[in-house]
């Protein structure tokens, strides 16, 4: 009798994440669905914010690698290339969350890490800079919008690094933290509604998101990481990337000017 051929296998250690990260992981990439009814508010209105008049982004012509550019494009372009790089990375973690996989699950992920890095990063970091640089312009939201995308690299490098070396816990560690930190917006996105629903103001009078957003957004998701990172007894040696953002946040709000009601100049 011949036996059906199948599919070879290969035993592989799963990627060294806790339970509790993987679960962040998924409500992180589920709280993308928050920006339907923003998305939804764009194709129907071309316009981005609330529903409102009065809660809208302002859209102003920008100058972005010497062409003028509306900051709608601006806004639309780069919620697509994060989500993209958002999809992609969770497709990778998915891919190496079961200890066993296929030949071709092991060549997806293959693939599919080249491509992150030299095509679905690089597009993401130039409207995420673009946004942070050029469309927002009050100096607290500009310095924390800035160090997230400053602290992906930081991130990816780190994992690098990991890989580089065979060290998986750091490898998987400097992966979470870059994709909770990419969906750091999506997360406050769910907090935002809650405020909205108290009567909480989501922009400032001159269009631009609050102050409160920028640094609760922050304080949210490195709570987040820190429960992440305590789930699995790794905490202390992922210290250095939350000291660092939590020391841009205390530092922005020691010396730039900012408000928990709106954003001032």
């Amino acid at each position: 009798m011949v036996e059906l051929a199948q599919r070879p296998t290969f035993e592989t250690s799963a990627l060294s994440l806790s339970k509790t990260q993987f679960g962040l992981i998924c409500f992180a990439f589920t709280a993308n669905l928050a920006f339907i009814p923003s998305v939804s508010t764009y194709l129907m209105n071309g316009t981005w914010g609330g529903r409102s008049a009065s809660m809208q982004l302002p859209d102003v012509e920008e100058s972005f690698l010497g062409f003028a550019v509306s900051s709608y494009t601006l806004i639309t372009v780069h919620a697509a290339a994060a989500f993209a790089l958002a999809a992609a990375l969770f497709t990778q973690f998915i891919l190496t969350h079961r200890k066993v996989r296929t030949a071709r699950v092991v060549a997806t992920h293959r693939t599919l890490g080249p491509i992150i890095l030299c095509t679905l990063l690089p597009l993401f970091l130039v409207f995420a800079f673009a946004m942070s640089l050029w469309v927002i312009r009050t100096p607290f939201n500009r310095v924390m919008f800035t160090v997230l995308p400053v602290m992906i690299i930081f991130a990816l490098v780190r994992a690098l690094v990991g890989l580089r070396r065979g060290d998986r816990d750091l490898h998987a560690d400097s992966m979470f933290l870059a994709f909770m930190l990419l969906e750091s917006a999506p997360i406050y996105r769910i907090v935002m509604f809650v405020v909205a629903r108290l009567g909480g103001q989501a922009l400032a009078p001159n269009g631009e998101p609050v102050d409160a957003g920028a640094l609760f957004r922050t304080i949210i998701v490195l709570t987040l990481i820190a429960v992440g990172y305590w789930s699995c007894g790794r905490l202390r040696r992922n210290a250095l990337p939350l000291a660092i953002i939590g020391s841009v946040l205390v530092l922005s709000m020691a010396f730039l000017p900012w408000s928990l009601s709106g954003a001032p100049s």
